[in-house]
């Protein structure tokens, strides 16, 4: 490559100024090639001067080195720079943390419109002991959509169909406790534990969600209303213990710092107790901590959604029955530390229904889906919540299962047995 003389004055500076050749062709803009060979002709010439005197032409001075004051000053410059980055980095998230508390106010004066949904209520006799109703509402999922096609037909959901299991769920609950339970209660209570909307957590739901968020989440919150109201009417006092869930949060990963607030169950909760706020009979209890502790006639009950339990990952036979158990241990286990004891951790998140010793775990409304047949490959589950009965002396005595889909044909025979058997 034929240089001018002037870009051998460059190439020569480059050569003296620079740790490496492939350095010095990059500041003289010649391929490194090039530039190794004028290197070696100039370490040949045993005087890397004398190429730019032979040419005619003076070799560019060197610049002066800057004085120490002037380097701190540059320094400062730099510094001041990145801390002004920074500062605006975090000032455009306080901001969205802002537009989302915003929003609650926006959206909390929207007018309700609620369902009217009758359930049909007989009456039992009095001479009953009275126990406590406690169940579990979590993970219904409003505005995703199961393609019965991709799960080979064992399901389907969207919006139509949540809000006919979500009327199922209300009036089974009031049937049981009605008709099949010991008739007289002081109260209901009724957990809400997060995951109430898809939230487009992930892309894919994003693409296939129904709805957007915000419809969905005054819908999620006219039902809710709907329930928690008819449970207070028929049974007089409801106390809403609540946890938010992952798929509510606005943030692509968890934060644990101000989780609650950074998250779509923690507005619609916030909407359900401005609803409230004059209704006596309706207690909806939210806390920072994202999870509460409470005693009904003395059992002690640790409410919480079920994706922060401390553990990860299941096995491939027993599934999430292995993280759970431990899951468990490590919460029972903190919560002694500090004085926070309990006898019966419930928790959603793992859809699917988990009566064990120590945890009890409710399902999905949503049923088995894409996820649960592709990634996890879990057997199908049909759609419930759980619903359990605490007695003031002898703890939980009787537990359910209130199936929201449609029932299956009925039996003929009471009991069969083979032939001959």
């Amino acid at each position: 490559m034929a240089l001018t003389a002037e870009q051998i004055v460059i190439l020569e500076n480059a050569i003296r100024t620079s740790t490496t050749i492939l350095d010095a062709a990059r500041k003289a803009n010649v391929n490194r090639k090039t530039a190794a060979y004028y290197a070696a002709k100039m370490r040949d010439a045993g005087s890397l001067g004398i190429m730019g005197v032979a040419t005619g032409i003076e070799p560019p001075k060197p610049e002066p080195a800057m004085p120490a004051h002037l380097k701190r000053i540059t320094q400062l410059e730099d510094d001041n720079a990145e801390l002004r980055r920074k500062l605006r980095d975090a000032h455009r998230d306080s901001l969205a943390d802002d537009a989302v508390l915003s929003v609650l106010g926006i959206i909390a004066s929207e007018p309700a419109n609620p369902p009217d949904w009758l359930v049909r209520v007989q009456a039992r006799t009095e001479d009953a002991t009275p126990e406590v109703p406690v169940t579990i509402w979590s993970d219904w999922h409003l505005g995703e959509v199961v393609e019965p096609a991709e799960v080979n037909g064992v399901n389907a959901y969207n919006i139509e169909i949540a809000e006919r299991r979500v009327r199922r769920l209300f009036d089974g609950t009031i049937d049981i406790c009605t008709n099949h339970g010991p008739g007289r209660y002081p109260g209901i209570v009724v957990n809400l534990l997060g995951d109430f909307v898809s939230g487009a957590l992930h892309p894919e739901l994003a693409k296939s969600d129904e709805e957007g968020v915000i419809p969905t989440v005054l819908r999620c919150r006219d039902l809710l209303i709907a329930g928690l109201t008819r449970l207070a009417d028929v049974y007089g006092k409801v106390y809403a213990p609540c946890a938010a869930g992952n798929h509510g949060r606005i943030t692509q990963k968890p934060e644990f710092k101000g989780y609650y607030q950074k998250n779509w169950d923690w507005l619609l909760m916030q909407l359900l107790v401005r609803h409230f706020e004059g209704d006596d009979r309706i207690q909806i209890d939210v806390r920072p901590s994202n999870e509460v502790l409470y005693h009904v006639y003395g059992m002690r009950f640790l409410a919480m959604h079920g994706d922060m339990l401390g553990v990860k990952g299941g096995d491939g036979i027993i599934g999430s029955l292995g993280p759970i158990a431990r899951g468990e241990t490590k919460v029972r286990g903190q919560g002694a530390s500090f004085g926070r004891d309990y006898d019966m951790l419930l928790i959603g998140h793992w859809h699917q229904s988990l009566w064990l010793p120590k945890v009890t775990v409710a399902n999905t409304l949503k049923g088995f889906d894409e996820y649960a047949k592709n990634a996890l490959r879990a057997p199908v589950s049909e759609p419930s919540q759980p619903l359990f009965f605490v007695h003031p002396r002898r703890g939980i005595t009787s537990r359910w299962e209130v199936k929201v889909d449609d029932p299956k044909p009925a039996a003929k025979d009471w009991i069969t047995w083979p032939a001959g058997a």
